[in-house]
């Protein structure tokens, strides 16, 4: 009786840590969008692009897109400037396609 209580805690457990997980994702990824949308990230977007030349940092073509290289997980927008570079698209949808 009592190991087939500890089953479902465990099952209990593990749910809830899942959906907790879950919902903070989607926070973020709602919050990231909002950022991504804000007069901070378009400022924040001219000083890099800016900074490279308006060229990708891997083919060196013209960069219309900045990709994150890292991100400020807990602190959305607080990302320091070296952790972003212009990029085209063509390299920025590889750069995220290799990371699954």
């Amino acid at each position: 009786m009592s190991s087939s209580i500890v089953i479902i805690f465990i099952i209990l457990f593990i749910i809830i840590k899942y959906a907790g997980r879950s919902f903070e994702r989607r926070i973020r990824k709602s919050a990231y969008s909002d950022y991504l949308n804000s007069d901070e990230w378009q400022r924040k977007r001219y000083v890099v692009l800016k900074r490279d030349n308006y060229r990708c940092v891997y083919c060196g073509a013209k960069a219309t897109q900045v990709h994150h290289k890292r991100y400020a997980k807990f602190n959305i927008g607080k990302e320091p400037i070296d952790w972003l570079v212009s990029v085209c698209d063509e390299c920025h949808k590889k750069r995220h396609h290799s990371l699954f």
